[in-house]
């Protein structure tokens, strides 16, 4: 192993043939030095694949119902209308005409198997396949919606309360559910070490970053990988005796990520968002956005678990079509998760919740 990494740092960089290499494409293995040359016109058909993958499978996620229809139905639209503001000066035959457009849209899709890509890609026009590739080639975020984390919400303490207020019971029901664990005290006789909050918040921080990276919307594998990519805490058991380093640990990891593109202000949020966590939905509960971000966690581990133990036994091959054939399925770029890891994660996810039980507070 530290012979091939000797060898990947003398070469090049093979898009720019200037500067030292520090990565090598999962896709087409050509080593390469920074994010620009990966995206340059020299590895433009290996980079393009792998903003498809995600458009791909976000498309194979949905579910055809009425609901998930209609979100594919105003994503299309907006695709297809991303320069309507920008021409005010439209003649009424041209909104017309567009207007006969969306219509038969509409209808083209309104029956499809939205499981189906292919079936969906083939019913596309010329044009709007094109506008669809050159979505996926900018932002794709702008097309789609943005995702609210649900601890967002914070009651302000008042003077005066109404006592038949409800409005914090009926916010709760939009978080994850909590897991019940065992009682702190059964699991150990030992008093827990100050630092048990410190890398609690590192373990906190770390899952309010994956969550808006992947917009709320997550898969359970690459969740999990990206979690123990940038939290000490999990994939090394590195213990903090701060608030601040706790924190600030989760931002150098996400810089330092091969698997995260990410900047300053998202970093940002970030930390609010861990704030936020802490501070809880109410002062008398200051705890409960605690022990539901930790519950959603060990249902993520548990998930990736499952899922782990049944790619292990299941290699079903499937018959590609044209969209899929366009843009390949592929997590290749992902390094391969240890199940034993996973499981001992579980554990200390479990221990950490019982804690934060046994003591109402963060």
């Amino acid at each position: 192993m530290e012979e091939s990494l000797g060898n990947k740092d003398e070469r090049l960089c093979g898009i720019c043939t200037t500067n030292r290499s520090k990565y090598c494409c999962p896709r087409c293995e050509i080593f390469y030095c920074s994010l620009d040359c990966y995206k340059s016109e020299k590895h433009l058909d290996c980079s393009e694949s792998f903003y498809r993958d995600c458009v791909n499978e976000e498309l194979s996620s949905y579910h055809a119902g009425d609901e998930a229809k209609r979100k594919m139905i105003d994503i299309l639209k907006k695709v297809q209308n991303k320069d309507v503001d920008e021409e005010e000066s439209e003649t009424e035959e041209s909104i017309d005409s567009d207007d006969d457009i969306e219509i038969d849209l509409h209808e083209r899709i309104k029956d499809l198997d939205l499981n189906n890509a292919d079936a969906l890609w083939n019913a596309l026009t010329e044009d709007e396949k094109n506008e669809f590739e050159a979505v996926v080639r900018g932002d794709v975020g702008s097309v789609l919606p943005q995702w609210k984390p649900w601890w967002m919400y914070n009651k302000e303490a008042k003077l005066v309360e109404e006592v038949s207020s409800s409005e914090v019971d009926e916010h709760l029901k939009k978080c994850p559910c909590l897991k019940s664990v065992p009682k702190f005290n059964t699991l150990t006789n030992v008093k827990p070490s100050p630092a048990i909050s410190f890398n609690i918040t590192n373990v906190l921080a770390s899952y309010a970053f994956i969550m808006r990276y992947f917009n709320g919307e997550i898969d359970t594998i690459e969740a999990v990988t990206h979690i123990l990519d940038v939290c000490q805490n999990l994939s090394s058991n590195t213990n903090f005796d701060e608030l601040d380093t706790a924190v600030e640990s989760v931002t150098q990891k996400c810089l330092q990520s091969e698997l995260i593109e990410t900047d300053e202000v998202s970093l940002e949020v970030m930390k609010h968002d861990t704030f936020l966590i802490l501070k809880g939905p109410s002062a008398d509960n200051n705890a409960y956005y605690c022990k539901a971000a930790l519950s959603h966690l060990i249902d993520i581990f548990n998930q990736a678990k499952s899922q782990l133990k049944t790619s292990t036994k299941e290699n079903v091959s499937k018959s590609e079509g044209t969209f899929s054939k366009k843009f390949p399925e592929n997590m290749d770029y992902l390094p391969k998760l240890d199940v034993n890891k996973v499981k001992r994660n579980i554990k200390k996810l479990e221990f950490y919740l019982s804690f934060i039980v046994s003591n109402d507070n963060c």
